[in-house]
């Protein structure tokens, strides 16, 4: 049985990081187009960096792109696939499922901060702070009191899926129940900064913070996400996203496409991103930074937030499982070289 398993693992393995691989070489051949071809004594030192540090050659394809978007190869850069593979099973491990479980963020936070309205679990509908569970007639007038819509968000979905609106007019328990478990949230109208750069809502700070060794929480990186085109909502696979800087809050000269494609500006709103300061995020900052004392558990989370048009902080989702690394690393990067996290021996501590 134990070899059976060991197969698997295996297989998963490869599978794993060949489809890493393979999306960071489709990556560099596409930055190539416009920046060159990255150097060859470039390539050895990422290849050295990822024998010699990481332990495994499989970790150079992501150190290409980092590389070739900065122009020079930086010690410390940590690869998305040793990310996913190496730091946060050890980092974060099992703890970091409850992020997965979107209708208990803002009981296990104890927090107003989150734009949760109603829980939704195995045919009970629930209000999270209050304890209190809605009679089926109760379910749409709580809901829809003051709002002409809702989100809702099914359990472990992700790059904007698992994501639906509701009306009074469209609402429906039997169609809820199809969806499975998750969590009503009001929809957030966002500040007007947001709405300059692009004018639907969803503009996203990805902030990722850290439990350091001496029990201190702090942010490390940070960017935006903006929909782009006919999105009505941030997607994934079709955002805009551009660093920013975690201590004054300004945005980059320079925004990115998913396909790497530098932007000076918001393709379809033409806003220039240099001189765009983002509103309250000193505010956003020491929000997530506090949140996470509050769940000593993990190492590393990812927080999806937004600022409002009354200038408070929303957090619309926390990501303990993967929190993706690779965007700020490359643009911003190294974030974590104060950590042992760069370096594989730090396996055996």
């Amino acid at each position: 049985m134990n070899k059976i398993k060991n197969i698997i693992t295996t297989v998963q393995n490869y599978r794993y990081h060949d489809m890493h691989k393979n999306k960071a070489l489709t990556i560099l051949s596409e930055v190539e187009k416009t920046k060159g071809k990255l150097a060859g004594s470039i390539k050895q030192q990422c290849d050295k960096y990822a024998i010699e540090k990481l332990g495994d050659i499989k970790y150079a394809p992501w150190l290409y792109v980092y590389s070739i978007i900065r122009g020079e190869f930086k010690e410390g850069w940590i690869p998305d696939n040793y990310y996913g593979k190496v730091v946060l099973p050890k980092c974060n491990g099992i703890s970091g499922t409850p992020a997965q479980i979107k209708n208990i963020t803002s009981k296990l936070f104890n927090s107003h901060l989150f734009p949760d309205l109603v829980c939704y679990s195995s045919g009970i509908f629930s209000i999270p702070l209050e304890n209190r569970v809605l009679a089926a007639n109760e379910i749409a007038d709580y809901l829809f009191d003051g709002r002409d819509s809702v989100i809702f968000k099914v359990n472990s979905s992700n790059q904007g899926r698992g994501i639906f609106f509701y009306t009074k007019d469209n609402f429906s328990i039997a169609d809820v129940i199809k969806k499975g478990s998750g969590i009503f949230q009001k929809i957030i109208k966002q500040h007007t900064v947001f709405d300059e750069l692009f004018p639907k809502p969803g503009a996203t700070m990805r902030l990722t913070t850290v439990l350091k060794p001496d029990g201190t929480t702090c942010l490390k990186a940070a960017y935006l996400r903006l929909g782009v085109g006919t999105d009505e909502y941030v997607r994934s696979a079709t955002n805009i996203r551009v660093a920013i800087d975690i201590e004054s809050g300004a945005l980059s000269d320079k925004g990115y496409t998913t396909e790497w494609n530098e932007i000076n500006e918001h393709p379809n709103t033409k806003k220039a991103f240099k001189g765009v300061i983002l509103p309250n995020f000193a505010q956003a900052r020491e929000s997530v930074e506090e949140l996470h004392s509050r769940y000593p558990y993990v190492q590393s989370i990812g927080w999806d937030v937004t600022i409002n048009t009354d200038n408070n902080v929303e957090i619309m989702e926390w990501n303990a499982i993967h929190n993706s690394i690779t965007f700020t690393e490359a643009v911003q990067g190294p974030s974590f070289t104060d950590l042992p996290w760069c370096d594989n021996s730090f396996l055996s501590l």
